[in-house]
């Protein structure tokens, strides 16, 4: 039905509940917007009407959301960056930031910051951070903190700043995922059909995360008085542009500076970093993260499978193909399923084929990508034994893989969001 423009009940009917009336003008001046100073306010008109559920959400999680700026004197080689505080200095990178860990030696209190390592860079192309880098934390208070840059990896796009600080700082609560759904058709109760109560106690191990539910994308803005912003959302099984295939994604939409910043379930908790798409929000799930660290913190350097293979949950798998899985597997519900096979890739070597369902790998049980990636982390260069179901011919396989590592000089493009000039000008 097409929508009469003229129609009072039609046009409140698009309003959201929590909309109010303002006036155009924000103050006597207002920044001329360009890729970093647009707020998700300004991004998205879904990002300005908060309802209560959500504000509460960013109230609770805003302690330990940062703003983080890196500057260089070859960020813009002659010129001047006049943006309030940075007055003269050169800003490389705005963006946003998560106070994961916090500890407290002698009365000075330590913070760990996980964000993006796009705040480093200089280039898309480039993977070596300048050495004049200088990064500046921002905390809610307002408060400066000189960073310091702990470790970072350009394959997943993540870093770890040190700040110090007089006072304690908040640190987040963060929760791995759980991206398991089961496809027994014989399993049909209610609760499948809508009701929310399959969802994880917030303080378990896990939380699991299943399409359409909800999530919020947060950041603080780099320009005093340094507020918090939210994108809310729900989480998608669509796929994303992007080389890095762990991201997972979610409909909220975000401006650039939050690039870096926490993605939150619905309890507040951190289960994702968040990157910027114009449509999307594409964000690393918190157990790579978190995988990642772990593995440098006990060899040194970091983890990068190369799996040659395009994967996704059984359940997002097309309803032919499950009803020709169902048919020859009656017994299998849970696995992975082989959407694409790198020609030449180890895994074409294994004898794993388009259309496979993987349910077992090293050992173990595997009921989802996200599981599937966190075996592979900690394996590269190692042979494993998988179990494959192949629905073509109803046999169940099993194949050695060997599971590679990603050379330097293949690991995943980001885009990068280039720095202009930023001007002031007055609100009529």
């Amino acid at each position: 039905m097409e929508l009469d423009c003229r129609d009072p009940d039609q046009i409140m009917a698009r309003l959201s509940p929590w909309k109010r009336g303002r006036s155009e003008s924000w103050g006597p001046y207002r920044i001329g917007l360009h890729s970093f100073a647009e707020k998700f306010d300004t991004h998205t008109e879904s990002n300005i009407d908060l309802d209560l559920d959500i504000k509460k959400l960013a109230l609770k999680v805003s302690p330990f959301v940062v703003s983080l700026v890196s500057l260089t004197d070859c960020a813009f080689p002659g010129k001047k960056f006049c943006l309030f505080r940075y007055l003269g200095e050169k800003p490389l990178f705005m963006g946003s930031g998560t106070i994961a860990e916090s500890e407290e030696v002698n009365g000075t209190y330590f913070g760990t910051i996980l964000t993006s390592a796009s705040l480093l860079r200089t280039s898309a192309e480039s993977d070596a951070i300048p050495d004049d880098i200088k990064v500046n934390v921002l905390l809610r208070d307002g408060t400066l903190c000189e960073g310091q840059v702990l470790v970072y990896d350009w394959h997943y796009n993540i870093a770890w700043i040190k700040i110090k600080s007089d006072a304690p700082l908040a640190t987040a609560t963060l929760r791995l995922l759980d991206d398991t759904m089961c496809v027994d058709p014989s399993g049909i109760q209610d609760k499948e059909l809508g009701s929310n109560s399959f969802q994880l106690h917030p303080h378990s191990d896990f939380f699991k995360l299943c399409p359409g539910d909800m999530v919020v994308a947060v950041g603080r803005y780099f320009q005093p008085p340094n507020e918090i912003m939210a994108a809310p959302g729900r989480f998608s099984i669509d796929c994303c542009d992007f080389d890095c295939k762990e991201l997972f994604r979610g409909n909220c939409k975000i401006s650039k500076c939050g690039i870096g910043g926490p993605l939150i379930n619905r309890h507040g908790e951190v289960i994702g970093v968040n990157f910027y798409d114009k449509l999307c929000t594409p964000f690393l799930p918190i157990n790579i993260a978190s995988k990642c660290l772990e593995h440098f913190k006990k060899y040194g350097r970091f983890s990068r499978p190369l799996l040659g293979m395009e994967m996704t949950n059984l359940y997002a798998a097309s309803l032919r193909n499950l009803d020709r899985i169902n048919l020859k597997f009656p017994n299998d519900s849970n696995g992975v399923f082989v959407e694409k096979v790198i020609k030449g890739s180890l895994a074409e070597c294994a004898g794993i084929l388009s259309g496979d369902v993987i349910v077992q790998c090293a050992g173990n049980f595997v009921r989802s990508v996200l599981e599937f990636y966190g075996i592979s982390l900690g394996k590269c260069g190692e042979s494993v034994e998988v179990v494959v179901l192949r629905s073509r011919t109803g046999d169940r396989l099993n194949l050695t893989l060997k599971l590679g590592e990603t050379s330097s000089n293949k690991i995943n493009r980001w885009p990068l969001p280039t720095m202009c000039k930023v001007h002031v000008k007055r609100v009529r």
